[in-house]
């Protein structure tokens, strides 16, 4: 796709300043931007490379001063990485409609909508339903009376079990599983354990994105709840009856344990683990890695470390871990000076 800057400047509601007729055709990182590229500056680290490389066009912060590059053209806007997320849809490799494959296996009962691509091999049981432009690729499972909302996109070998909801303008991304059954087990007084049935179901709000090979588990009775615009990267687990709020963002490797409530607007580092039961507040962020022991009843706060405790706390705290074989050394030291004035005090 070719382009000139002032087609694209209009897309992301930006400014021109140098050639508007330069031709874009593709976007490319800074460091390696050429000509006929467009980059984005989003932070002051990145700004030597205006310099060194030979964009078309460079997208930057109305707030940069651009005297020092009067050869340069530039589109300025408010929110640099907003106005990428906008021009990066037009590039974005897309999975196109192609009906419904003769090798998929659809039940005459399932509702399936207008303008549906199913792909090979995909299984849609009975009752199921399928709303309109909806992409299911192939080799994916749509339990009985499952629902699909309009819009949108299931990834090859995605698994969505009996009666579980995925709303409106979704992605749920390749070989996640929405609806296994939760962990749960009642032990016997012989050491056994009995499984406890997972009645419940997994319900996914509109404009959720679902990263690959994540796992949603049903909830034992109710439903487990991804609200409206929340975000999970890939290789999340989120156990049984676990609620996250809306536009919360969660990043890989996380895990949460049954019955947990996390608030609106929270974001969740890589590899942090929080235990069941607990209620997180609108707006709370975790650090990579951080283990979440404790409710968070207060709003906007960041927490850190494991057990996790809250941001400046642990930066403070692990200022003074760092340096405890050298305060260890000293703690020695001023013990056999102390001895040594006790002799000689006795003496």
């Amino acid at each position: 796709m070719q382009v000139t800057v002032g087609k694209l400047a209009e897309t992301i509601d930006g400014k021109v300043i140098g050639n508007s007729q330069e031709l874009i055709d593709r976007p490319s990182k800074i460091e390696e931007a050429t000509r006929g590229s467009i980059s984005f500056v989003a932070q002051e680290k990145y700004i030597p490379y205006i310099n060194s490389t030979t964009a078309s066009a460079y997208i930057v912060s109305n707030k940069l001063d651009l005297s020092a590059y009067p050869d340069k053209t530039f589109i300025i806007v408010d929110d640099v990485y907003a106005s990428i997320a906008t021009l990066l849809e037009a590039y974005s490799p897309r999975s196109e409609g192609t009906g419904i494959s003769e090798n998929a296996a659809v039940d005459p009962s399932a509702t399936i909508g207008e303008n549906v691509s199913i792909g090979p091999f995909t299984v849609i049981e009975k009752g199921a339903t399928v709303g309109d432009n909806v992409i299911i690729e192939g080799q994916c499972f749509l339990g009985a009376y499952a629902n699909v909302g309009s819009g949108t996109t299931i990834h090859s070998g995605s698994r969505i079990y009996t009666k579980c909801e995925i709303g409106n303008d979704c992605i749920i991304h390749s070989n996640t599983v929405i609806g296994s059954d939760g962990f749960g087990f009642a032990k016997l007084e012989d050491g056994s354990y009995k499984k406890i049935p997972q009645v419940g179901i997994v319900r996914i709000e509109d404009r959720v994105e679902i990263g690959a090979g994540c796992t949603l588990d049903r909830a034992t009775m109710g439903e487990t709840l991804i609200m409206e615009g929340a975000k999970l990267d890939n290789l999340i687990h989120v156990a049984h009856n676990v609620s996250i709020g809306k536009n919360t963002v969660i990043a890989a490797q996380v895990g949460i344990a049954g019955s947990t409530k996390i608030g609106n607007n929270c974001m969740i580092g890589g590899q942090a683990g929080i235990v069941g039961h607990l209620e997180i507040a609108d707006g709370t962020i975790f650090q990579a890695k951080s283990g979440m022991t404790k409710s968070v009843k207060k709003t906007g706060t960041k927490w850190y470390g494991y057990p996790a405790i809250e941001y400046n706390n642990y930066l403070r705290s692990f200022a003074v871990f760092k340096n405890l074989p050298q305060l260890n050394t000293k703690l020695n030291q001023l013990e056999k000076k102390v001895k040594n004035l006790d002799g000689n005090s006795q003496a």
